[in-house]
């Protein structure tokens, strides 16, 4: 019995020192130690530069979005004025003398074309 252990325990032995040997062997470049991971200033630049032209983007389009807004109030507007001047030339009259007049305006003005109004329908 006690040569199955000493045997068993020279296997063991052998083995421990033969691996300990390869480790040894082993070139220190065929061990790669894990890096730290370092921010360098060009990654938080790339950052920057991705947030910049994503802002740059939802502005552009916001903008788009405003000036198709307004392109469509201006043709309701002109496409109201050109139907006043066709089929209602008073209202027409009345539109432009107003927006000639607007700081003149005055309330008795108002009256006055209320009253004027009123009679003609």
């Amino acid at each position: 019995m006690e040569n199955k252990d000493t045997s068993i325990r020279l296997i063991i032995g052998a083995a421990i020192i033969i691996v300990l040997t390869i480790i040894a062997i082993r070139k220190p470049n065929d061990i790669i130690a894990p890096q730290p991971h370092y921010v360098c200033k060009e990654d938080s630049l790339h950052k920057v530069i991705d947030s910049l032209q994503t802002e740059i983007f939802y502005l552009e389009d916001g903008f788009d979005d405003k000036e198709h807004r307004y392109e469509n109030v201006i043709s309701e507007y002109e496409i109201g004025l050109s139907y006043l001047k066709d089929y209602h030339p008073d209202a027409y009259k009345d539109f432009h003398r107003i927006i000639g007049m607007k700081e003149r305006y005055t309330r008795e003005l108002d009256r006055e074309n209320k009253k004027r109004l009123k009679s003609n329908y």
